[in-house]
Parts: C-alpha cells; structure tokens; sequence
C-alpha cells in the first residue's frame, strides 16, 4: 500500500471535478493522465485497474490516481452506479510512500499529539475502503457548486478540494487499527510522558527520568527520539513553553517567577528559549495576549 505525502502550506489546486452517473453499462477509459485524480463511489461497483493492481470499487471506497499511470476499466459497471471525482495538482512537493513509514509516523503521532502543530503535509492513501461519506459529501457538493460559481477568484475551490482531502487523510489515519501501531503492550511511554508531565515544573533532565524508570540515559534517549520524533529536552522545552505562555496570559507573576515556577534556574536561557519557539519575548506576548484564555494541554 502507497501514501501521497502533500505539502499543504499552500493549498492543492483543482484542475476538474464532476458527479458522474453511468447511464448505462459502463467502462472507464483507458487512459494516462497528467494530474492525480481521486475517484468515491457513492452507488454500485466500479472495476479499475492502475498498473498492474486492479480495484472493485464499492460505496465509500476511495482510488487515487497517479500522474503519469496508466489505468483503466476491467470490467463493466451497472447502470446508475455513481461516484464522484477530481483532478488536482501542488505546486509544491508530492511524494509516494510506503506503508511501513507511514505506520511509523502515524504511530509517533499518535504517541504524540505536538507533533500535529508541526505538521505541513498530509497523507493520501492509494486505495481505502469504507469512508464515511456524510462529511466527504458535503464538502464534495461545496466543491462542485464553487468549481461553477463565477467568483472573482477560484482560489475558493483550491481551499475546499484541500479541506477534503485533509478530511480524507484524517479518516485514513483513524482507520488504522491499534494492532498495527502498537508494538509492545507493556510499553512504557504513557507512564513517562506523565512523569514529566507531573514534574515539568522541577528542573528535570534525561538523566532523573532514566533513574525514575530504571533505564540507561542511553536507552531511553533512543527510545524517545523514535517515539516521540524529538529528543526528551525538546519535549520538556515545549512543555514548558506552552506552561509559560497559560501563566503569562493567565497569572499576575513577573517574567523572573514564571521562569522559576517551570524549573528554568537560568533565566536568560528562559528568554532565549521563549524567544527561539514563540518569535517573541515573553513580555510581548503577555503584552499581545494578557488576560486571553489559552486551551494549551
């Protein structure tokens, strides 16, 4: 199984959408396209093949086409059978990958949900089964009705086909089963991450989280650079970070007893930190943002 990883700090741009409704028996062309193309039936059976793969598509199911492969019908469907479909491209970066890197980074991001804040692409899968359609419909139907409208720009159409392609890749995400993702049931990365969680405000380092749950600083700061896609001071740092900015909005403390409350004893490398993650100082922020209520978890 492949993944499209695409850039999304731009939107995708549509090329051509449609609705299409079989009037009678009906095959799909045999065809090589310059776009990629994705094709959710909503009624009936459809027979593509991409390459050498071939697809019977069903309701909810879900095809992308590559540029550049040639596919076509193997068989024929039943008249009435509907699906919906688009073409779209990115001026930015696009690539295949495949399953076992993708399982890996789903499973990272899963084990932690800061990295979604990072997060600039979005995976499309080859061929998934069973979407659920309500909320695919409706963006569909926005898509098809802009894609018609005589706006002053189509830019408007750019944002919805990348809006469902992001619901799609969400969904992609969701359906992948825990069996998958989980390596070993006794795994004790919850238990950690609430460790310092529990802890972030103390001046904690790799080395007391290592003595706390028996392990070499060694071991443990490969095993959280592979789960957690950051090293364990990285992890700490942010956590820190987003405590500062809730006590800066939130609190009366000066800048010197937010720095001591999160366990910084240097508070110039508090300002630095502060700095280097938010562009700001912490008292422009609490200038920006004083008294805002921030849902930072």
């Amino acid at each position: 199984m492949k993944y499209l990883s695409a850039n999304i700090d731009n939107p995708l741009i549509l090329s051509l959408t449609g609705d299409f409704t079989a009037d009678n028996k009906w095959m799909h062309m045999d065809r090589i396209i310059g776009d990629y193309e994705i094709i959710i039936i909503n009624k009936g059976i459809v027979y593509i093949q991409q390459g050498d793969e071939k697809y019977e598509l069903h309701k909810g199911d879900f095809l992308l086409i590559e540029p550049g492969s040639r596919h076509k019908g193997y068989d024929y469907s039943e008249k009435g059978t509907n699906f919906y479909w688009a073409h779209f491209y990115s001026n930015d970066s696009c690539i295949m990958r495949n399953h076992i890197d993708i399982k890996a980074e789903i499973a990272m991001t899963k084990n932690n949900p800061y990295l979604n804040e990072l997060k600039s692409s979005i995976l499309i899968p080859r061929y998934l089964k069973d979407l659920r359609l309500d909320k695919i419909s409706v963006l569909f139907h926005q898509l098809l009705h802009l894609s018609q409208a005589n706006y002053y720009t189509k830019q408007s159409v750019n944002y919805i086909i990348t809006s469902l392609l992001i619901e799609i890749a969400e969904q992609t995400i969701s359906n992948f089963k825990l069996s998958e993702i989980e390596v070993d049931k006794e795994d004790k990365l919850p238990k950690i991450l609430q460790w310092i969680k529990i802890h972030i405000e103390k001046n904690i380092s790799l080395k007391d989280v290592a003595y706390e749950f028996s392990f070499s600083k060694e071991y443990l700061a490969r095993y959280f650079k592979k789960n957690m896609g950051m090293s364990m001071q990285q992890y700490i740092n942010y956590l820190r970070i987003s405590n500062a900015k809730q006590l800066l909005c939130q609190s009366d403390l000066n800048i010197k007893e937010i720095a001591r409350k999160l366990g910084f004893i240097d508070e110039k490398y508090f300002l630095k930190l502060f700095k280097k993650h938010e562009n700001l100082t912490p008292k422009q922020f609490k200038n920006a943002y004083n008294k805002t209520s921030l849902n930072i978890v």
